[in-house]
């Protein structure tokens, strides 16, 4: 009795070590800021200081406005699939983002604050 509670809990563990993993961001996607949602749309700025936006004295802010796919696939910061609907609530927070052929984006997801800090860096790519 003993071990076959010793060998439940070791595939517990075992299974529940799983949940830990952590996610993993394709290599195609752009690191941005949402800065506003609203149906179908999206503005996104730049994540890192612009130096345009610098030169300007914020007259130009660089956003740019783009569609949602119909497809469109939105991971929170726990990776949990969300509507596109509840995008307004991560309004300026970084968040990564991959298009499809027709520049529409294909998916989303809202940084932790483990991934802004390993991600956000000058050599990434970014929406500019």
């Amino acid at each position: 009795m003993k071990y076959l509670r010793l060998a439940l809990c070791g595939l517990i563990l075992l299974t529940a070590s799983f949940a830990w993993a952590g996610r993993i961001l394709p290599r195609d996607v752009q690191i941005v800021v949402l800065k506003n949602a609203e149906g179908q749309q999206v503005v996104l700025g730049t994540a890192k200081k612009a130096w345009l936006r610098t030169l300007s004295l914020g007259l130009i802010n660089g956003n740019k406005t783009f569609q949602l796919s119909r497809a469109v696939r939105v991971h929170d910061a726990n990776n949990r699939f969300i509507t596109y609907n509840n995008l307004s609530r991560f309004k300026n927070s970084p968040i990564a983002v991959r298009f499809d052929r027709m520049n529409q984006i294909q998916e989303i997801w809202v940084l932790t604050d483990e991934e802004q800090n390993d991600l956000i860096r000058p050599n990434n790519p970014q929406v500019e």
